[in-house]
């Protein structure tokens, strides 16, 4: 073969090494970037020529190296396998931090939580009945119920707020699907661009990927990927990015006069998700943390009404974690506070007496209504008016006894000042097992066991939770860890590389200098230039 001939493989060689440096380089410069995956130079022989022959075989010298292809060392499969198993770990990762932060706020392991304050109270209540006429008793007796009442109060608006917050954090989940879709159209863009012109993208990809692993922690989704480079994305079932074009997710109220959205598809308006429906691992549909979000937030305020309807609250109310709290805590404040007030200031009034002759004046009232309108009828309760519930969040100590113990009305018979009678009537009704353990439960609790069956149930459900979002934690790292060897950047394995094709490089221009130096002594030593 001619010289020209082996400069020109000489010259190949030196192509190729360049690019696998080139390519190494960059991949050492992106060793910590999230979500970039190593670039891998493939090289191949050029084609071969027949010099002549052997016999039966051919003598065949090669024309130099070609570079095939710069491509990402990814697994689709495993992708895929991580994507839906991070879809599953936020949706129960948002139930578990919502269980959390209920265990957080009924305060049960530290501080001075409500079980407490109820053993408080009973033992007042013991006190006021050894002393009905006492200062000392009935003083314990107001302050205990103030304790209780505080106590409430400030569990049921910390749950409110935390409704809120998890609220807000469906605006923003929803807010950051947008953007993603966006991010996603965008680089479908630039990369059938790119590629369509015979470019690398792999960069574009990487920033692709990582976005999808993003919205499929917020969302279930399924995707595939067109001849062009295109990256189809449904959401829930739904389009959300096609060719040029991404279907965006608004807010619209969850329920009317509740101040909770749920999000909608923009184009149909229809509701993104379907709750209705059971939601376990069976029917694959625990994906997503936005879901999770809003199962965990319900669609508005709940409260002990929402426990008298066994349908309503199995359907409405159970699967909201927030919700199911509210009504079961809120009908145990109720039972606490009608049972001492019915005894006290019976509705149908003419109740016992105060050591001042006073009569029906309830210890526990609504901060905005009267317990007996201008005629002295009782004002009912009723569901569409918040104001007129004996709820948590709406109750207050009255003044009146608050200013005066001798207006805690006690005395069966005015005059009877050691008569202990309603007190005793209070404390029988307190333990009475009148309370359903759940709505349609055979199962009857006083408000004690009732109280220590709702927190140990909440409890039972975070640890199930909790366990459940562990398990998937555990998973997801397994994936992830496969993913990182097979596609993650090593410093060794390419400093390896660097030194590979860095010799490479040095042999091919070794043999650019033998050759440019042969042909020299050809030209300038065995014949006259231009001769």
């Amino acid at each position: 073969m001619s010289s020209i001939s082996s400069l020109s493989r000489a010259i190949s060689g030196l192509q190729a090494s360049q690019y696998g440096l080139q390519a190494t380089a960059h991949n050492m410069a992106n060793v910590n970037t999230p979500g970039y995956v190593r670039q891998q130079v493939l090289m191949k022989d050029s084609t071969y020529i027949k010099i002549g022959s052997n016999g039966y075989s051919n003598l065949m010298v090669g024309m130099g190296t070609d570079v095939q292809a710069l491509r990402q060392v990814r697994d689709m499969f495993l992708d895929g396998a991580f994507r839906n198993e991070v879809s599953r770990y936020g949706y129960y990762n948002s139930g578990a931090d919502a269980l959390d932060e209920i265990q957080t706020i009924l305060g049960e392991t530290e501080g001075e939580s409500m079980e407490k304050i109820l053993e408080k109270f009973w033992k007042s209540l013991n006190e006021l009945s050894k002393h009905p006429d006492g200062k000392e008793a009935r003083g314990t007796f107001v302050q205990s119920a103030v304790l209780f009442v505080n106590k409430a109060n400030l569990i049921m608006e910390q749950l409110d707020e935390y409704q809120m917050n998890l609220n807000k954090q469906v605006t923003d989940k929803v807010d950051e699907i947008n953007r993603l879709g966006e991010e996603i159209s965008m680089l479908n863009d630039k990369i059938v661009k790119y590629e369509i012109n015979g470019d690398n993208a792999n960069d574009y990809r990487d920033a692709r990927n990582n976005a999808l692993d993003k919205l499929a922690n917020i969302i279930d989704i399924t995707y595939k990927e067109d001849k062009l480079g295109n990256v189809i994305v449904k959401a829930e079932g739904f389009d959300f990015v096609s060719v040029g074009n991404v279907n965006k997710i608004e807010l619209e109220q969850a329920v009317p006069n509740s101040p909770l959205v749920s999000p909608i598809w923009k184009a149909t308006g229809k509701r993104v998700f379907n709750l209705d429906t059971e939601i376990s691992p069976e029917k694959e549909n625990d994906r997503g943390s936005l879901k999770g979000i809003l199962l965990s937030r319900g669609t508005r305020r709940a409260n002990f009404k929402d426990t008298e309807d066994e349908n309503n609250f199995n359907n409405n109310v159970k699967p909201s974690v927030i919700m199911r709290t509210q009504a079961k805590f809120d009908l145990f404040v109720h039972r606490l506070v009608t049972v001492v007030n019915d005894t006290i200031a019976p509705t149908t009034k003419d109740g016992p007496f105060g050591l001042d002759g006073s009569r029906d004046i309830e210890i526990f009232k609504r901060k905005h209504m009267d317990r007996y309108d201008g005629s002295g009828s009782y004002i009912d309760e009723v569901s569409t008016n918040p104001n007129s519930l004996y709820s948590a969040g709406n109750l207050e100590i009255n003044p009146e006894v608050l200013n005066d113990y001798d207006k805690i009305c006690i005395t069966k018979v005015q005059g009877e000042v050691q008569n202990n009678d309603v007190v005793e009537k209070i404390k029988t009704r307190w333990q009475d097992p009148f309370l359903d353990e759940y709505p349609g439960s055979d199962s009857k609790l006083n408000i004690n066991e009732y109280y220590v069956s709702f927190v140990g149930d909440i409890g039972n459900v975070g640890k199930v939770t909790k366990t459940q979002m562990q398990n998937q934690q555990i998973l997801i790292a397994q994936i992830d860890n496969q993913r990182s060897i097979l596609m993650g950047v090593s410093s060794d394995e390419e400093l390896g590389n660097m030194m590979k094709y860095q010799h490479a490089y040095n042999a091919s221009a070794r043999v650019v200098t033998v050759v440019d130096q042969m042909l020299e002594q050809v030209i300038n030593r065995l014949g006259l230039v231009g001769r």
